[in-house]
Order: C-alpha cells, then structure tokens, then sequence
C-alpha cells in the first residue's frame, strides 16, 4: 500500500443545506486514489445509515475500505462547516465513531505495508484513537514507512501535549501559516514567518516541511532550502479541502520518488480546482486527470 491514511472519516454538511463525505483523512485518501496511487483509510464509523453511506462512497472512490471499523459506541462523525471572512469554520461533534479507532491487526498490518503514512492531531483528541494511531505511527515507522504529519488544528480539539507528540514524529510536516503562528506561540518562539518556519523543523529535526499560506502560495523546506511555490490562480468558489488535496499530491509525488519541491506545482493546480468547485472530493475531470499525470 503506497499511502495509507489515519484518523477521521466523517459527514461534511455545508452551509448551502447539502451533506458530503468528509475529513481530512478521507479528502487525501480520495484524492490520493483519484491519481492512482494505492490508498487505504484506517478510521471508524458507526452502526447506522451515515455509516453505511459513507462506506460505499469511500469504496466507490477507489479506496481500501478493509480498515473502516465498525464502532457501536458512538455515531458517525459529523461537521457542521460554516466561513468566516472567506475560510472555513467548523463545528465537530464528539464524540463520533472515529474518536475510537482501534490498533486491530489489520489496521497494524495495513500501517506497517505502507510506503507512507499520513496523520495529524484532530484524531488524537480521544485517549482510544490517540493511543491506536500513536501505535500505528510507530509500527509504521519500524517498518520503514515514510510519516506524513498534517497538523490540521481544530480547536479546542488539541492541547501541547498532542501537538509536540506529533512534531517529534514528523519524517514531513505540513502546516498552515495560521497553524505556525499557534504553535509559535505555544513554544515562545517570535520572528519573521520563515524563520519560525526554519525554526520550528530545526527545533524538531524534521526533514522536510510544508508551509502553505492560501492565495500566497506555499513554502517547501527540504535538503535545508526554503523555495517558495506560488498559488495557482484561480476563482474561489469553496475554501474546504483545498489543504487536504494539496497534502494529497504531494504524497503521491513522495510515493513516486519525487521531491516535495517537484511535485509542489501540480499540487497547487489541484488545490486550486478544489476550491473552485463545490465540496472536498469533487470527482476528477479527464483533462485534470491528464494534466496531473504529466
């Protein structure tokens, strides 16, 4: 399995009245499978009709559905997504199916087969899911898995200790320019954006770092260079999952050999068409299809 996803699968429902599949776990994985790379989602939804939908949607995307649990003890999860001054806003129930993902021996066999495993903080906000997906992550990792950290803060859904667990276990970290100016500030850190940025993979020793700052395009840290990657224009019509789809080609470009600062370009394009569509996961068109896969 070339990426292999952990954390929430969930209802997205938007302020224009309409459900959809969501959470950024699913959103990669989606768009991870649209490209063609092998994509597998370890999360869990309930026993009910939400459930049951978003199943089928995520097998009929081409995803691994071998690892979506079944849990009893709480609904599938669900978002109610509002905006404020054009970016999302987000109201999470909890708890939800996915705040309890258990470390079965699929999922354990899923995470160590995997090229690259991709995570972040919102799934560790209950003790049983934090627990399974920090196994998970380490089983990976001796297995000689890639870890992909997509900070992906939602407050009040993290705390220090959450965040640092998951900076410490970042082979690659990506995070947003709001993101860094909250870690910033949790570690007493100040100065110009890129040197909190250098900073904060230095402190951390990642080796690579994503940075991605909107309509400002993103920053990539790799072989110790910052290289700036300017936004694709475009006009944007729904600001949600356009992070989760740029984490998703660069994934795919990390499982085909190829650097962040390579695969970065094609990236932004596909973030740009997400947020100029309506919803995360919107299906991918031939001619984006062929433009991605040059």
């Amino acid at each position: 399995m070339q990426v292999v996803a952990l954390g929430e699968l969930l209802t997205d429902l938007l302020p224009n009245g309409l459900a959809a599949p969501g959470g950024a776990p699913a959103n990669v994985s989606f768009h991870v499978a649209q490209f063609g790379c092998s994509s597998s989602l370890i999360s869990a939804v309930g026993c009910d009709e939400a459930g049951d939908e978003l199943r089928a949607w995520t097998e009929a995307s081409g995803i691994d559905v071998s690892r979506i649990q079944r849990c009893p003890a709480a609904p599938t999860g669900s978002v109610a997504v509002g905006g404020s001054a054009g970016e999302p806003v987000y109201d999470i129930v909890c708890p939800s199916a996915w705040d309890f993902i258990e470390a079965a021996d699929a999922a354990a066999d899923a995470a160590r087969s995997a090229r690259i495993v991709v995570f972040g903080t919102l799934a560790q906000r209950h003790p049983c899911s934090r627990g399974s997906i920090r196994f998970l992550v380490n089983a990976a990792a001796e297995a000689g898995a890639l870890r992909f950290a997509d900070l992906n803060l939602r407050p009040p859904h993290f705390d220090e200790e959450i965040v640092l667990w998951t900076l410490r276990h970042a082979d690659v970290l990506k995070l947003s320019i709001d993101e860094l100016g909250v870690v910033s500030a949790m570690l007493g850190a100040r100065g110009c954006t890129e040197d909190l940025f250098a900073g904060l993979i230095r402190e951390f020793a990642i080796p690579r770092g994503v940075l991605t700052a909107g309509e400002e395009g993103a920053w990539i840290h790799e072989k110790e260079f910052l290289t700036h990657i300017p936004a694709h224009p475009c006009e944007v019509v729904d600001a949600v999952g356009a992070g989760d789809a740029f984490t998703a080609m660069l994934l795919c470009g990390l499982a085909e050999g190829r650097s962040l600062v390579e695969s970065a370009p094609r990236a932004a394009r596909l973030a740009a068409w997400v947020v100029s569509s309506v919803g995360a996961t919107p299906r991918w068109t031939p001619d984006l299809r062929r433009e991605l896969g040059d």
